[in-house]
């Protein structure tokens, strides 16, 4: 692990986890020093990818005199869907998280199919089976396979209104269509990143981007956590809606450059 003090403003505490979208060394890029004691207590970023205990880590840190950026309920707030789907309201699709897989009957008497189903924190790798359910008898397969996946199996599970998204060229293997979505990263309530979230298809853009990222400024603001991700989305009827939230800690930088990001970052921060 990494304790890198970048341009003498903020302390990353890092290590690589082999994913090219969210493994990135400050110190090719930034002036760092390395320090291997910390006089009083000093804001942190943890990059070491999904935390699994992160009032653990929180505790840890705060013993060396660093304080993730983040709280533990503000963590909570940015990274499980129940606690960030009450506070956007209308700006994402409908929602039912439940603490068990439930039965298809429940589900019909709320939603109609296709349904899109995930886990509190996130799919299974946008597995498109796992994904979009497009019938009782699919839920019924995905049900069990949810069971069993190692991603899944450990978060509620979470039923949403589809919402049919503009596609765009190109496809990934084992992933749902790509479709017009950005990722944006927000430190204290400033965008310090924007980027295409499917940077693996050819590259696309659309005339109303700014609108997108004027309803990720409007997210952040009702999240209100200092380092949070939202991803938005263009639905095929044209309207722009919140696929997610994150703790931006644990997220990748999909098209996003992360120098440019950190620099942006930097630079709001008065040393």
């Amino acid at each position: 692990m990494q304790i890198a003090r970048l341009e003498n403003k903020l302390i990353v505490v890092s290590e690589p986890v082999g994913v090219a979208a969210y493994d990135f060394d400050p110190g090719l890029h930034f002036a760092c020093t390395h320090p291997y004691r910390i006089e009083g207590e000093e804001t942190c970023v943890l990059r070491i990818g999904p935390i699994a205990d992160y009032a653990a880590e929180f505790e840890d840190k705060l013993g060396m005199g660093l304080r993730l950026v983040n709280s533990p309920q503000e963590h909570v707030r940015a990274s499980e869907l129940e606690a960030w789907y009450p506070l956007l309201g209308a700006l994402t699709p409908r929602t039912e998280v439940f603490d068990s897989l439930p039965s298809a009957a429940t589900i019909e008497a709320a939603f109609a199919w296709p349904v899109f189903m995930k886990g509190s924190r996130q799919t299974s790798k946008h597995d498109p089976e796992l994904s979009v359910i497009c019938s009782r008898a699919h839920y019924e397969l995905a049900a069990q396979r949810y069971r069993d996946d190692p991603i899944l199996h450990w978060q509620k599970p979470v039923i949403r209104e589809f919402v049919a998204l503009e596609p765009v060229r190109g496809q990934v293997a084992g992933k749902v269509r790509p479709s017009v979505e950005y990722r944006s990263f927000w430190w204290h309530g400033h965008c310090v990143g924007w980027g295409r979230y499917w940077n693996q298809v050819a590259p696309y853009a659309c005339a109303d981007e700014h609108a997108g990222r004027a309803l990720a400024a409007q997210a952040a603001a009702l999240v209100a956590v200092p380092f949070l991700v939202v991803d938005v989305a263009k639905t095929a009827d044209g309207r722009w809606i919140v696929i997610e939230c994150n703790d931006a800690q644990e997220s990748g930088y999909t098209g996003i450059a992360p120098q440019l990001l950190w620099r942006a970052l930097l630079a709001r921060i008065v040393a």
